[in-house]
């Protein structure tokens, strides 16, 4: 009989509770909303056209120009960028003005970006700056001899001699630079881009990767800094064309940029490009210990990983057949002054004298409000 009553007053808890769950429907639900509101990511547009203000903004447009010369150029101030459009024309007969979104080979200015590539293998411990290139590619001249720091800072000798115009995959555009390497400088700062294709297939050795995907991976999905590579860059409607000094276009052969890959295969904006070294000198892409390890120069030397140190300042320069990228910007990438032409200067040094120019117009003058 006891039983019997505690099983019924069991049915009577059980519906009881039901009951009062049904007049409090939502008490569970409201319990587990979040009490407070989260704001929207903005995401910020690298490529919005900033024109020029105030007297300052007056001065470094004046200065582009003056120089007469096409391109895009980006001018940032304290973290702030002041400037960001473009100068003369994307297309002399179409008549097609540059603009902020316009696209531009960085040229030697890639080397950057895969030294950051190699410092991330580094920072995963597949790597070592003192390891030998033998451990990789031992095929290579004197490889026993040549550490990974001496490829980035470009003291290891390499040159690579003869180049192809040949219609190869990636692998078979570093097969060709490697096999045609040869030790020229040993010891001695020696610039070639063969440095650098020796780098590419060390990733790919410990990667097992591409290096088109380990440059997606990284930069446009972990990053999220932009750029194309020349066969995409040919259809977009942010193309620029490529001029000589005498003025005229450079004809359309893909081979030629997509050959030089790790060392000039890409092409990006301003905007872009400012994201990307505004936050390496950061220490966002890497650590700031692995960025002083990367940019340890040679003995004597100023060149590592794709920048000049010009002791108060890194520099950036590259050319690859009328495209000239100049860079120039404070240790810790918050005052900048980028400007990508396509209209190769580099024998009258007319696009770096305009770098030069507006970044001392822009450090010596005072911060824009």
């Amino acid at each position: 009989m006891k039983r019997l009553h505690l099983g019924i007053g069991l049915i009577v808890i059980v519906a009881l509770g039901a009951f009062i769950g049904l007049n409090e429907p939502n008490k569970v639900a409201q319990e587990k909303r979040p009490t407070t509101k989260h704001e929207k990511i903005k995401k910020v547009d690298v490529n919005q056209t900033i024109a020029p203000s105030g007297t300052l903004g007056a001065q470094i447009a004046q200065r582009a120009k003056d120089s007469h010369h096409s391109g895009t150029l980006l001018v940032a101030q304290n973290g702030k960028i002041i400037l960001n459009q473009g100068f003369g024309l994307a297309n002399k007969s179409a008549n097609t003005p540059t603009t902020a979104k316009s696209l531009y080979g960085i040229a030697s200015i890639q080397k950057n970006l895969t030294a950051i590539l190699v410092m991330q293998q580094v920072a995963a411990g597949k790597l070592h700056l003192t390891d030998k290139v033998s451990q990789y590619l031992p095929e290579l001249p004197d490889a026993d001899t040549v550490a990974i720091q001496q490829l980035l800072n470009m003291t290891a000798g390499y040159n690579q001699v003869g180049k192809t115009e040949a219609k190869l995959d990636e692998a078979g555009y570093v097969d060709f630079g490697l096999k045609h390497l040869t030790m020229d400088q040993r010891g001695a700062w020696y610039y070639s881009a063969g440095n650098y294709v020796a780098l590419v297939g060390i990733l790919h050795k410990v990667t097992g990767k591409s290096y088109e995907q380990l440059l997606d991976n990284t930069f446009k999905k972990q990053f999220g800094i932009d750029y194309t590579n020349y066969n995409d860059f040919v259809n977009s409607p942010n193309r620029v064309e490529n001029y000589g000094a005498d003025g005229k276009p450079f004809f359309d052969n893909p081979s030629i940029f997509n050959r030089e890959v790790g060392t000039g295969s890409i092409e990006m904006t301003t905007g872009n490009l400012y994201k990307l070294l505004h936050e390496e000198l950061a220490g966002k892409l890497i650590s700031k210990n692995l960025l002083h390890q990367m940019l340890v120069t040679g003995p004597n030397e100023n060149y590592a990983s794709g920048m000049y140190d010009d002791g108060n300042a890194y520099r950036l320069h590259g050319v690859l057949l009328g495209f000239e990228p100049s860079v120039k910007t404070t240790k810790d990438g918050k005052t900048m002054v980028i400007w990508l032409s396509n209209e190769n200067a580099a024998q009258s040094k007319e696009n770096y004298t305009l770098v030069n120019q507006i970044f001392d117009l822009v450090t010596g003058a005072p911060a824009a409000k």
